[in-house]
């Protein structure tokens, strides 16, 4: 119990801490390029303001962990059994980004460092495809 409470402690802690030294490794240049799995674009049906209504809808919230992506106008996630998360990215192109991966609570490093990133495009595809254009 002490110990769970001591790692929400941390988190809450980090959730200031590190956003900030995100966005200064993003103006270093160290992260400055899109991650892979594109999985289409926008449909022209649909927006950001929509498409974020259905991304909570669904259970994802903002990703405030993550960098940005040149180009990103939008990063949200979805925790899978408080170990994974399903982090989505919309951009200014309406191209439409996402993936699986390690949530950077349960694993900092591995997240940290992409040991795990699947692009789980079966999923996405299922969930999003009226906002990826694949039903008409």
């Amino acid at each position: 119990m002490a110990k769970e409470y001591s790692k929400k402690i941390i988190w809450k802690i980090m959730y200031h801490i590190w956003p900030p030294v995100v966005r200064l490794l993003e103006l270093l240049k160290i992260h400055n390029s899109r991650q892979d799995f594109l999985l289409g674009y926008l449909s022209s049906k649909y927006n950001k303001d929509n498409f974020i209504k259905f991304l909570f809808e669904k259970g994802f919230e903002f990703n405030v962990l993550a960098y940005r992506d040149p180009g990103e106008i939008l990063a949200m996630r979805k925790l899978d059994s408080l170990i994974y998360q399903y982090h989505i990215r919309l951009f200014s192109d309406g191209e439409i980004r996402g993936h699986y991966e390690y949530a950077p609570e349960a694993k900092p490093i591995a997240h940290s460092f992409a040991r795990l990133m699947e692009p789980k495009k079966e999923y996405f595809e299922k969930e999003f495809c009226e906002y990826l254009g694949l039903i008409k």
